[in-house]
Order: structure tokens, then sequence, then C-alpha cells
């Protein structure tokens, strides 16, 4: 698994510098203690190559706008990951310079009218991929209140934390409706988006399933304990730890061809080119669709193979 070995090295020595970058010019702000960078993405899934942007935003905790308060943090911020990660990312305002809220935002109104694609694809991304770039504490005290929200009204009946799972659930199918209106309607690229859906947004959504599982088999009162545990560690780590037998191997070594191909600029290039109706004609498209169902198909097997049919993690994906 090359490429799942190269990525992870590449990843952990950018984020290091990043990382040290960000503090020292950080390190003399009045209101250091304020502000949270949260990473997400390749760089999340510690799968970032020279090729990968940076999706990342920020938590910014005062009742002061962060346009006025911190204006030359988040110049120098912007700075800082401009000069390590010159791919820049989406346009949507989901994630970069300007996507700066405060952390109540993520709590609150989780499901109701205002929950929007942008902060429920904020939430979803800092519990199943995020990792800090600058407020390592926080981050995590962040990440264990999130939780905490979404387990707080289960009973100790409870067999996993539906309210959870069927956030997780809801941002998976969000994903994928939001495909198809991104692509028909705000003229995206299609075929690199969609082998990026069947690959990483799948992989993404498996470790999250695989993670309210062991929060089932860890039992009510262990719940937040077992989730903060695997929520650290990067969704290809947790499978390798979770799934430790010869379908686990499988899985990783699909994932790793995935990696492997849209690493190549050539197919990468090829498959920006790609548009649905042409799909049948790109070579290194279908040959990358025929792979995905394998890894579904792989995904499914291993869920199967370890977690017996009457575990409740079955029966609560369906119902």
């Amino acid at each position: 698994m090359d490429y799942i070995r190269e990525t992870r090295r590449f990843t952990t020595e950018k984020l290091a510098e990043i990382r040290d970058d960000i503090h020292r010019v950080l390190k003399k702000s009045k209101n250091n203690e304020k502000i949270t960078i949260v990473a997400t993405g390749s760089y999340g899934r510690e799968e970032a190559s020279s090729k990968s942007d940076i999706d990342h935003f920020i938590i910014y905790d005062a009742d002061e706008a962060a346009d006025d308060a911190i204006k030359v943090e988040l110049e120098q911020i912007e700075a800082v990951i401009k000069q390590h990660v010159p791919e820049r990312s989406g346009s949507t305002g989901t994630f970069g310079k300007d996507a700066v809220i405060q952390f109540s935002e993520m709590k609150t109104n989780i499901g109701g009218e205002y929950d929007d694609n942008k902060s429920l694809t904020r939430r979803m991304l800092f519990l199943l991929e995020g990792t800090w770039l600058y407020g390592e504490d926080r981050f995590e005290r962040y990440q264990r209140s999130l939780l905490k929200r979404y387990m707080e009204n289960s009973s100790e009946k409870a067999e996993l934390p539906r309210f959870l799972l069927n956030d997780v659930i809801r941002y998976y199918r969000t994903i994928a409706t939001d495909f198809e209106h991104k692509v028909f309607e705000d003229g995206k690229e299609w075929g690199l988006r969609s082998i990026k859906l069947r690959f990483s947004r799948k992989i993404l959504y498996f470790g999250g399933i695989l993670t309210i599982a062991e929060m089932a088999d860890a039992g009510y009162r262990q719940w937040e304990e077992r989730a903060i545990e695997l929520f650290g560690i990067p969704v290809l780590s947790r499978i390798e730890r979770l799934i430790d037998d010869r379908c686990g191997q499988e899985v990783l070594e699909i994932y790793d061809q995935f990696l492997a191909k849209i690493s190549d600029p050539e197919i990468r290039e090829a498959l920006k080119r790609v548009e649905k109706e042409e799909r049948t004609q790109s070579e290194e498209y279908q040959t990358l669709r025929q792979l995905s169902d394998d890894f579904s198909a792989k995904l499914s097997e291993c869920l199967d193979i370890k977690y017996s049919a009457d575990h409740s993690i079955h029966h609560a994906l369906l119902f």
C-alpha cells in the first residue's frame, strides 16, 4: 500500500510545518486563546499530496465580529496556508479564509430550519475527519462537547446513539444529492467529483458507521470515550485498527489503487475532462468506476463480517 504510506507521510510532515508556522505568527496575538483552526478533507484523512488543497475553517469564540477583532490574524493564517498549500479550496464558502464561526453554531439548530449544507458539512467533517491546525486543546474540547450534544438525550437503555447515526447518514445522503446540484446547476466538473464521491466520501461514511458500531459494543456509559478515541484516529488508520483481517486489508488495497490513480497527473486531468454523457468513452473513468463497485462490495462484506447479524448497527442503518 505504497500510496497510503506516502500520502500519510506527506500529510504528517506538512501538517507539522503548518502548525509550527501558524503558532509562530499567532503567539503574540492577544486573541490567540479564542482561535481554533480545523482542517478536514485529504489533510484530515491523512491522504494529502502536493496537488491537494486544504479544506479548513476557523472557530473564533468571542462576541465581537472576527473581521474587526482578528483581521490581522486572519491575514496571517491565510498567508501561512497559502505558502504551504498553493491549491485553493472550493468557492462555496464552507471552507477557507472567510469561513469563521463560533463553536455554539455547531451545537445548535441541528436538523432545524437553519441547519444548511454549510453547517451540516462543517459539523460532520469536524467529527468524521477533522484535525487541528491551531488550538489542539480547544479542538479536543469542542469535539467532546459536540459529541455530548449528540448523546445527551439518549436513554441508558439505548443500544447506540441514533441521533449521531442519523446525522451521519443524513450527511452522506446530502453529499450525493448535492453532487447532482453542483454538476448540473452550478456547472462543476463531473468526472473527478464522481470518483471522489465513490471512494473518499464513501470511506468517510464507513468510518463513521464503524465508530458508532464500536460505541454500541462499548456500552452506554463508555460511548463518549470510545467515540473520542476513534474519531481521534484518521479514518484509514481507524479501519486498519478495527478490521485487522483479510477483509480490512482488501479495503485498504483497493483504496490504495484509487489514491495511486488520482495521484497520476494524466489520469487526474483525464477525469476532470469527463462529462457524464461521455463517461463510457473514458477508459480512466470506467476503470475507477468498476473499482468503486468492488470497493462498495468489500465495505459491505467487512461490515457483515465484523458485526454479527443481530448487532444493532444493521437494524439501525435501515430503520
